[in-house]
């Protein structure tokens, strides 16, 4: 198994383990920032995988709008309806959630049957012997389309995501003079 194989396994290992503390996680806030980690480690198993465009899309826009929309929508949120209930110490806490159906068996049995379906999927499909090759700049290329045939779109999406952050200040700002 050479080192990339390796780092490979250690990545996706690592990822995994930070998309169970998303769906494990007793705290909103920790379930955002398990979800930020969890885009950095799909990124980085973009990198490992010579798909340099996918792994710089991913960091913009699932780490840098999508887990920031999110904690904006968990600051914004009220603080009551986002506390953990009151509870006994961290290891006992840990260890009900590791054998609550809801947090902890039924997403590692989710997660353990899906391993399962693609690793079969894997083994019975035919792969080539040789990749493919890839085209000199493939991220030249990707970008040459982006901004000239689906220009629209792309700013489309970006005045939507203004948009919204502007509307995030102003319920902040609206909250903030009702307190008042």
């Amino acid at each position: 198994m050479s080192a990339i194989q390796v780092i490979y396994l250690l990545v996706t290992a690592a990822t995994l383990l930070c998309g169970y503390g998303v769906v494990a996680s007793s705290r909103l806030m920790h379930s955002a920032l398990w979800l930020g980690a969890t885009f950095v480690g799909m990124a980085a198993i973009f990198v490992l995988l010579d798909a340099d465009f996918l792994a710089a899309a991913q960091i913009l826009i699932y780490v840098g709008a999508i887990t920031t929309m999110i904690l904006f929508g968990i600051m914004l949120s009220d603080i009551r309806d986002l506390r953990p209930e009151p509870g006994a110490p961290v290891w006992t806490r840990l260890l009900r959630l590791v054998l609550s159906p809801r947090r902890g068996l039924l997403p590692l049995l989710a997660a353990v049957g899906f391993t399962a379906a693609l690793w079969v999927v894997t083994a019975r499909t035919p792969w080539p012997a040789e990749p493919a090759a890839a085209p000199d700049n493939v991220t030249a290329s990707i970008g040459d389309v982006m901004f000239s045939q689906y220009v629209l779109p792309f700013e489309i999406a970006s005045v939507l995501l203004l948009v919204a952050l502007v509307g995030a200040i102003v319920l902040a700002m609206r909250e903030e003079v009702r307190s008042r």
